[in-house]
Formats: C-alpha cells, sequence, structure tokens
C-alpha cells in the first residue's frame, strides 16, 4: 500500500512540476515586463530559426539576445535585427527565433542581472556584466568586429552555443 502511495505521489509530481516550471517563467516575465515582441519563438528542429543554447547563466534578472545582420551596425541598437528577452532562471537556456530569410547573422547576449535593460560597462567601456557573443570569440581590446561572430543560415536554420563570459 505504501508503495502506491509513493508511486501515485512521483506520478502527481511528474504531472504538476513542469506546469509549475511554466507558470513561474511566465510569472517571472511579467515581473519583468517582458513585452511580447520581446519573447523568442517557441523552439521547433523542423522550422527554420536560430536556436542559440547560452550557457553561464545565473539565477535571476533577464537573458537579453541581439540578432544583427549589418556590419556597420554590430552590436548597436538601432542595428538590431531583433532582441529577445526572457527571465534567467538557470545554468543554460534555449533561446530561439525565427526566420524570415537566410543570411548572414551574429548574436549578442548579456545577463542583465539587475533587469535595467541596460548592459553595464565597466570604466574601460567593456561589459560589467557577463557577456558572450556568436562563434564566442576571444576578447579584444576595442569593439568586436561582426566578422568574428558571423555565421550563414540554410535549411533549417542555425544552432549555436554561446558561452557567457564574466566581466
Amino acid at each position: 500500500m505504501t508503495i502506491l502511495k509513493n508511486n501515485t505521489f512521483i506520478v502527481i509530481l511528474a504531472v504538476v512540476l513542469p506546469g509549475l516550471a511554466a507558470s513561474t517563467t511566465i510569472q517571472a516575465a511579467q515581473q519583468l515586463n517582458i513585452q511580447p515582441h520581446e519573447a523568442a519563438d517557441e523552439c521547433n528542429p523542423d522550422i527554420s530559426q536560430i536556436r542559440v543554447t547560452v550557457n553561464g547563466v545565473s539565477f535571476g534578472g533577464m537573458l537579453t539576445v541581439g540578432l544583427y545582420d549589418d556590419p556597420n551596425h554590430f552590436l548597436m541598437r538601432h542595428g538590431r535585427k531583433r532582441h529577445i528577452r526572457v527571465p534567467a532562471t538557470g545554468e543554460q537556456h534555449l533561446v530561439c527565433m525565427n526566420l524570415d530569410q537566410h543570411g548572414t547573422y551574429a548574436v549578442s547576449v548579456y545577463h542583465d542581472k539587475d533587469a535595467d535593460r541596460k548592459l553595464k560597462r565597466q570604466q574601460n567601456m567593456m561589459p560589467g556584466e557577463p557577456f558572450g557573443l556568436s562563434n564566442n570569440p576571444k576578447p579584444v581590446m576595442g569593439y568586436p568586429k561582426f566578422s568574428d561572430s558571423a555565421f550563414n543560415t540554410k535549411g533549417l536554420g542555425a544552432d549555436i552555443t554561446i558561452n557567457l563570459r564574466q566581466p
């Protein structure tokens, strides 16, 4: 009888916990005031998307992902083709963006720990919050180059991994 109760409890947890996790993410997005146009697309490996796996995220604040296709406006606010914001809830995140057309793109990510929607900078103008770029280029003095972070999409898009660098 005890075994049946334990198994029933496990089944209830298996059904309830995923719903609680989704509910927690929705509540976090509401608390962070993430707007509908900033939401990530549902990940689907069967359609043309850029699927970004971000490693090295800590809990709290929000993760901001920017998509660029113009080398002359790389990392500039008005140069973003799209930006996504998601609650930072774990060590690794998968953020997906549907593609309208294939091309050459670069992605930037930063962990906005205080959720003020601004990347903190150090005195030397380097990022003051965890930051990363597609292709994980080595940090250099000066402004990063689009070509160091650029990748091409075709078919079902691209799967990329970005490892956040701590300031």
